[in-house]
């Protein structure tokens, strides 16, 4: 059997990489995102995809809503997490996240077989909650810092290390390296569900309430801006912030040590004499 060049070239990368992933500290850090220094020309690109949303993406997700009832669109949307779980896997191994892994093997097992392909989200359940990585936070890992805070045409909000990474996530997906090698479908299938990827996208944007809240907002781009890098924090620490960088923390007070001495207690002043 022969293999691609691609899929050659990421299986020669693959020893480096790792090599260069233990050689570094992870980069978490987002300031250079959030000071947006590409600012002008990010509005840009983000009204363009506002006007690519109003006119095509949003009338196809909610053409989408009055046809499909809401469990099958819960199928559709189970069936394309569980299709992922071969990337986080992969993205986990090398980032050095082993237990966490193969705890993602475990979730797409139980799914894939219990779940019935993926339409029915039985690992959650069984306490194997989806634990997500993309070749961003791969990066990341690998000591990549964040770079500007960066718009894409159609994608949306992204920074520049992430940014670079998106063709990335889309094109060297182990589930469609799978998927062409056993089945070889034609390009209408290979389109058709990158096409449903991106409607079962925009359908939970509408799920989860984002549409009515970028509506009522003053500065759409702001909020846009700010809800991502925050969730992309949040991503980049695997779900559990730091108290410096948790904004919602409660302060931690000092407590003096051993070798501190105790302030004297303050002198009561005596009574005065009659």
């Amino acid at each position: 059997m022969s293999l691609s060049p691609r899929l050659v070239l990421v299986l020669t990368l693959l020893p480096t990489v790792l090599l260069a992933g233990c050689a570094t500290m992870p980069s978490t850090d987002l300031a250079r995102a959030e000071a947006d220094p590409w600012e002008k020309s990010n509005r840009r690109v983000h009204n363009f995809n506002k006007g690519l949303d109003r006119w095509v993406v949003r009338p196809v997700a909610v053409s989408y809503r009055f046809v499909v009832p809401r469990p099958v669109r819960s199928a559709v949307s189970n069936a394309y997490g569980n299709y992922g779980e071969p990337a986080n896997f992969t993205n986990s191994i090398l980032q050095g996240k082993f237990a966490q892994a193969f705890r993602t093997l475990d979730r797409f097992i139980l799914n894939t077989t219990l779940g019935v392909g993926g339409i029915s989200d039985v690992a959650t359940d069984l306490g194997r909650p989806r634990e997500p990585e993309d070749f961003g936070q791969t990066l990341a890992r690998w000591g990549v810092k964040s770079g500007p805070y960066l718009v894409l045409p159609l994608f949306g909000p992204s920074t520049l290390r992430d940014g670079l990474m998106t063709p990335v996530d889309f094109f060297v997906d182990p589930a469609d390296f799978a998927r062409n090698a056993w089945l070889r479908p034609g390009w209408d299938v290979r389109l058709s569900m990158t096409g449903g990827r991106i409607i079962n996208f925009r359908n939970q944007l509408i799920e989860t309430g984002a549409d009515t809240l970028l509506a009522d907002s003053l500065d759409d781009y702001a909020l846009a801006r700010s809800a991502w890098l925050q969730r992309r924090r949040l991503q980049l620490f695997d779900g559990q912030l730091p108290a410096e960088e948790d904004p919602f923390a409660d302060p931690v007070e000092d407590t003096p040590s051993e070798d501190t001495p105790a302030a004297a207690p303050k002198e009561t002043p005596a009574p005065p004499k009659l």
